[in-house]
């Protein structure tokens, strides 16, 4: 999931500068600061209000504590829980070092262990953030399934390579290609070793079913082979009608590489404790103020789909970082028309020539791409739009079911409270029903 804090504030000033209009009113009695996006009002702050609440708001919050699990990792989550946990760590054939935590039932009496891999700029914790009976990992392991948890490179849990520093440039010189060329067949290799068992279930939101797409086309049947069922949920392939104010975030990601370039600095929205920590304590005195922020970057939840007391935790595990170059690549899918995904363009026909054998990147072949696969629109998603989504699915030789969840957001297949009604209960009878 899209980190709230540093993502919120980085477009609100892409956003302001492209499109709003901002002005301060004085009226001697009474400043006001007032920002205008199109026609509706977003921002109004008035310093004669502010100041007679500012006494009655700063005691309320200084009787909050922290919701410990704010600052917990993945492990601590789970444990937390009274759920044992695995670490393990996986080397990529191109030498990076990927973290991953296990939820086990050595003795599983399900066929099939479960591989869960988390979306864009997020990490394994997206999966443990609601209540035992709530979060998808939880659920799944109090069912009798063996719980794998993946992390992609450059996240808080990938940030090791065997040769090369994250303080490197070329540490950062990759893009979701290279985690479906790299990353995914060597967690899908792992599980089915230590389990030795001959496939597993694939679960993958946004990016992380993209990558799951991308590594099954570049590695075709040794990677293919090796998954019973693919779950996307909220598959992220095709998204050139999103309505997130995040598209004007990837818009201008070219510039936000030219900067960081010129401060020799390649990682993007880099995880950090002191941004966790200020989040979960914001949110835990302005709840309203973080699920009005989490609705304007990926849509509106029916009511009810968010436990509100929970959002100071929901939102403090992310962002965890990525690479500039995967922004990119990002930025370049949603400027794609036809219906599919397209390798990263490196901006030079000599650079993709060297790359690819040709001046322009190739397509992805969706014709090779034969898991059973199962995928799940979200009719409230402004990310991946249920317009998307639907033309997304007549591209997939192998679907099995197309399920469109009523009033569901981009964030709602992680975080809502009632998932396993919606969704998770599905999955898990999908699971189960096939061999």
């Amino acid at each position: 999931m899209y980190g709230c804090s540093r993502v919120v504030a980085l477009l609100w000033v892409v956003t302001i500068t492209q499109q709003c209009r901002l002005s301060i009113v004085n009226d001697r009695t009474n400043l006001r600061l007032k920002v205008d996006l199109g026609d509706v009002e977003i921002f109004n702050l008035s310093r004669r209000n502010h100041n007679n609440n500012r006494t009655s708001r700063s005691r309320g919050r200084s009787r909050r504590k922290l919701d410990p699990e704010v600052t917990m990792n993945a492990s601590q989550l789970i444990t937390s829980k009274g759920i044992a946990c695995e670490r393990h760590q996986v080397t990529t054939r191109d030498g990076y070092v990927l973290g991953m935590q296990r939820l086990p039932h050595h003795n599983s009496t399900h066929r099939y262990p479960v591989l869960i891999i988390h979306g864009l700029l997020s990490s394994s914790d997206a999966f443990l953030l609601n209540l035992r009976n709530e979060s998808l990992a939880y659920i799944l392991y109090d069912r009798g399934f063996d719980v794998w948890l993946g992390n992609v490179r450059g996240n808080k849990y990938s940030r090791r390579h065997t040769s090369l520093d994250p303080d490197q440039r070329d540490f950062w010189q990759w893009n979701f290609d290279q985690i479906g060329q790299y990353d995914l067949p060597a967690m899908i290799g792992h599980v089915l070793r230590v389990t030795g068992r001959s496939k597993l279930n694939y679960i993958g939101y946004s990016q992380g079913t993209v990558v799951l797409m991308s590594s099954v086309m570049q590695n075709g049947a040794a990677v293919g082979d090796q998954i019973a069922n693919f779950f996307a949920l909220a598959p992220a392939a095709y998204v050139p009608n999103m309505k997130s104010p995040l598209r004007h975030l990837l818009s201008v990601s070219d510039l936000i590489q030219r900067y960081n370039e010129f401060f020799n600095h390649d990682e993007f929205l880099r995880a950090s404790v002191t941004v966790s920590t200020w989040m979960g304590k914001f949110c835990s005195s302005h709840p309203k103020w973080c699920e009005m922020s989490l609705f304007w970057l990926v849509g509106r939840s029916r009511r009810g789909n968010l436990n509100r007391t929970r959002l100071p935790v929901l939102l403090s595990h992310d962002p965890s970082g990525t690479s500039n170059q995967n922004m990119l690549h990002w930025a370049q899918m949603l400027m794609r028309r036809s219906v599919g995904m397209t390798y990263y363009d490196y901006g030079s026909f000599w650079m993709n020539f060297y790359r690819y054998g040709r001046f322009t990147p190739p397509e992805y072949d969706f014709s090779q791409f034969r898991v059973a696969t199962y995928m799940f629109c979200g009719r409230s998603d402004t990310l991946v739009t249920l317009g998307d989504c639907r033309k997304l699915s007549r591209i997939v030789p192998n679907l099995r079911a197309v399920v469109t969840v009523k009033g569901y957001s981009h964030a709602d297949f992680i975080f809502a409270s009632n998932g396993m009604k919606n969704v998770y209960g599905q999955i898990i009878r999908h699971m189960t029903s096939r061999p």
